[in-house]
């Protein structure tokens, strides 16, 4: 396997985790689809190049495994720290048939009820999302098919800090952040949430486990158990404990990564 660089010190120690487990090879960043050889590549996250080798793999029918911020317990500074990882997929879409005992030992947490709410909270891609996913009219096209089946308020939530790319030395990067301009916090929307509708947030996750129903499509971690926009005055309240047993055999430590259990529960 070919462990792509991040070419950022601070997640070096990630794809290098990825890379002991799998006795993988660490490459940097292949520029063309000329240098891109067949074979099974490993990526954490899409900017820094590997967005662009990801495309590729795509396009040439390559294996390729994704890593990046979990689905629970996410961020670089925690002790363990957690990251998702995908065969394949952006997140883990397909459910699987899981047990319990994973989700009980390390990410068990308050599930709320479902419950109902008055408003649409749409949350679009960020600039780096539209990018690698191609979905620069997502919004507005999403926007105008709730307006077909739902008079509701839609209240549109960008990222606090959109990232967007630009084009540098062959391989797209950040190339700044767009702040949000409400202040607001998130919860407060989620408060009267009728559905998260979204692309691919983390939010969608967030949702659904404090009780409110989400659509979103195949690049979000909730789409096994999501609604569909036609269903926006009828929402389905699916059973949760599955899909929440599926997404924690879905991110692992790097000590897992190491071992190769985050490797073998992948495949």
């Amino acid at each position: 396997m070919l462990c792509v660089r991040t070419m950022r010190p601070f997640t070096e120690k990630i794809i290098s985790a990825w890379a002991k487990g799998c006795d993988g090879d660490i490459i940097p960043p292949i520029k063309d689809y000329q240098g891109m050889r067949k074979s099974t590549y490993a990526f954490l996250g899409v900017l820094r190049g590997s967005g662009d080798m990801l495309k590729r793999c795509i396009a040439k029918g390559y294996d390729y495994y994704f890593i990046d911020h979990a689905y629970f317990l996410g961020g670089h500074d925690r002790n363990p720290a957690w990251y998702r990882a995908t065969k394949n997929g952006h997140v883990a879409h397909i459910l699987k048939d899981r047990p319990s005992d994973r989700y009980e030992k390390y990410f068990k947490q308050d599930i709320k009820p479902y419950r109902s709410g008055s408003k649409i909270i749409v949350c679009p891609p960020t600039g780096a999302i539209e990018w690698m996913f191609d979905t620069q009219d997502w919004l507005n096209t999403t926007v105008g098919a709730l307006k077909q089946h739902t008079d509701r308020e839609i209240v549109v939530r960008d990222k606090p800090m959109n990232p967007q790319v630009k084009k540098e030395n062959g391989v797209t990067t950040i190339d700044g952040f767009i702040k949000t301009q409400d202040d607001k916090p998130l919860q407060q929307d989620l408060d009267d949430a009728h559905c998260v509708v979204t692309f691919n947030s983390g939010v969608g996750v967030k949702a659904l486990c404090e009780g409110i129903p989400v659509i979103c499509g195949t690049e979000c971690a909730a789409y096994p158990i999501a609604n569909k926009i036609e269903d926006i005055e009828n929402l389905q309240q699916h059973e949760r404990q599955p899909w929440l047993n599926h997404l924690a055999y879905s991110q692992f430590t790097l000590a897992e990564m190491e071992s190769g259990y985050a490797l073998e529960q992948c495949t």
